[in-house]
């Protein structure tokens, strides 16, 4: 099954917190959902910083806020310090809360994984556009207005 991503490939935050809050926005959840969103992941990366290739960061949590899984990739050119490496890539997801949830939000790390081995992260870091990476990614890209 191939899922669905959002990209962001100009990104202008200056740092985790904003970034995550940055791509967050791409989804259009109401503010008080955004919030806890945003709490959710970053108590995940306090707790363990998922930075998963040199350059790569991938925040994710599992929330009963979201139906479907929820994937952005993000780009910034300057770089995101994640605590004190800096990122330029951010592949960020939520995946729902229901019984199957567990072992479709391993599943989809899994194929992250996968994805990224053999040269992936090299050519994910190297993606000249939102579709490119979402393709190295085995994702359908679904555009939206604010991506440049």
């Amino acid at each position: 099954m191939k899922r669905q991503c959002l990209c962001k490939w100009s990104m202008s935050s200056n740092n985790r917190e904003d970034a995550i809050t940055e791509l967050l926005k791409e989804f259009s959840f109401q503010k008080t959902t955004e919030s806890l969103l945003l709490t959710a992941l970053e108590t995940r990366e306090l707790a363990e910083p998922t930075v998963v290739h040199k350059s790569i960061a991938m925040p994710h949590c599992r929330s009963i806020l979201v139906d479907d899984f929820m994937i952005i990739i993000g780009k910034s050119e300057k770089g995101i310090p994640w605590p004190e490496e800096k990122v330029t890539v951010i592949i960020l997801f939520i995946t729902p809360v229901k019984p199957s949830g567990p072992s479709e939000h391993m599943e989809l790390i899994k194929h992250l994984a996968k994805a990224l081995r053999s040269g992936g992260a090299e050519k994910i870091l190297s993606a000249g556009s939102s579709s490119e990476a979402a393709s190295i990614l085995k994702f359908s890209y679904e555009e939206n207005q604010t991506d440049e």
